[in-house]
């Protein structure tokens, strides 16, 4: 199986110029800076920019440049998994790598992968998955067992030479590989611009033989999580050992063997924290309640002062809008019952006033998303419609709740 992308005309000759110039390097320094304004690397890179980026241009065209040492730290939600933070100017260089060439490495990737691509994402995917589960009988879902650990740098390599890069730019590619210590031979650090890149075109070549040398009908991969559809489970089983084969001899990869599940498109299929159905879709028990738990440690951080009433809403904000683009109202009401903070919560924080009138007070908490109450009287002589507000009238001892999201439909 040849490891040629669809799309590897080669680069304009100024290619590697293009990454190491000086307006690509600030533009890679403020992408990378995203969200991460604050923390000391990023603050002390910006506030000293263009002599930054001269210097990091300098030890790019000289070929001096190398990876610092990252800081490594585990998460345990919703897995355990080892991340691995590179230094702010490192991410710069990522940056600067793959924002030019990121045209090319798109087009070499099949519409039906999802992940670090723009204009995709999760929600794309589970719109895709569904389609294909109303549209076939079976699926077989599978996952690799350690991807990210477990890939090869040779093997990235060989799945970028097709690409005919610059030599200086698979020599910056080499370097980034290697890591800090110039000695690593396997594993993508996790955290990475460049190994969420390197890890899509490495398992593109797995795209590729699914739909190309498999014919698989229905097809769909976030990342090394990836389902593959038939209407008959034997179809499948078949497929299933020849990926197995493929993966290892290709890739130098294995699958998860306790992830793997062959069943009808009736029992649902889990895909991206959602089971799908052809009619609908429900969040998993599992990340169900993961959400109520993260919703109750963001109002634990809001009443110990760690984060102030804006940085708390946007949190819940953002959960409510993941959740509300399928059929979720019962969960999003009981968020909003039982997890949210009250309006006299939004004081504190970092952020808050130390003292402030009423009238500044309710200028920091958002309007009421459901509106006034109102009476209407219709007369059947004159068909006149008159509307008079009615005002809320508020329970003995109860506190009113913030509004912290748009109203539920």
């Amino acid at each position: 199986m040849s490891a040629a992308p669809v799309s590897t005309a080669p680069a304009h000759s100024s290619e590697w110029d293009l990454i190491v110039s000086f307006p690509n390097l600030c533009r890679a320094a403020k992408r990378a800076a995203r969200a991460k304004r604050c923390t000391a690397g990023a603050a002390r890179f910006l506030e000293r920019l263009e002599p930054e980026a001269l210097k990091l241009q300098l030890e790019l065209v000289h070929g001096t440049w190398r990876p610092g040492p990252a800081t490594t730290f585990t998460i345990l939600d919703p897995k355990e998994r080892e991340i691995t933070a590179a230094p702010f100017r490192d991410r710069v260089v990522h940056h600067a790598l793959i924002d030019p060439l990121e045209a090319r490495l798109d087009a070499a990737l099949v519409p039906e992968t999802f992940a670090c691509r723009r204009g995709k994402g999760t929600h794309r995917a589970l719109d895709h998955a569904q389609e294909l589960v109303r549209r076939h009988s079976h699926f077989l879902k599978l996952d690799i067992a350690r991807c990210f650990d477990s890939i090869e740098h040779g093997v990235v390599l060989a799945t970028l030479a097709p690409f005919e890069l610059d030599p200086r730019t698979t020599a910056l590619a080499r370097h980034i590989l290697a890591g800090a210590d110039g000695a690593r031979q396997v594993g993508l650090p996790i955290g990475n611009l460049t190994s969420q890149w390197f890890a899509n075109l490495v398992l593109g070549r797995l795209d590729r033989f699914v739909l190309a040398e498999l014919g698989a009908p229905g097809y769909v991969r976030y990342m090394d999580d990836f389902t593959l559809f038939a209407d008959d489970k034997a179809t499948l089983r078949a497929w299933h050992t020849r990926l197995e084969a493929f993966l290892q001899g290709e890739l130098r990869l294995s699958l998860k063997t306790r992830a793997t599940i062959l069943a009808p498109v009736s029992q649902g299929l889990p895909f991206l924290g959602w089971r799908l159905y052809r009619g609908t879709r429900r969040l998993r028990p599992e990340n169900r309640k993961r959400t109520h738990v993260r919703l109750r440690s963001r109002r634990a951080a809001l009443r110990a002062g760690h984060i102030d009433g804006a940085q708390y809403l946007a949190a819940v904000r953002s959960v409510l809008a993941h959740v509300g683009h399928e059929d979720t109202l019962a969960l999003r009401r009981t968020l909003v019952a039982g997890a949210l903070a009250r309006e006299d919560e939004l004081g504190s924080g970092p952020q808050a006033p130390r003292t402030a009138s009423t009238a500044a007070a309710a200028s920091t908490t958002p309007p009421r998303t459901r509106a006034p109450r109102t009476a209407t009287t219709t007369r059947r002589r004159t068909a006149t419609t008159t509307t008079a507000s009615v005002p809320r009238r508020p329970s003995q001892g109860a506190t009113r709740p913030i509004a912290a999201a748009p109203p539920l439909r």
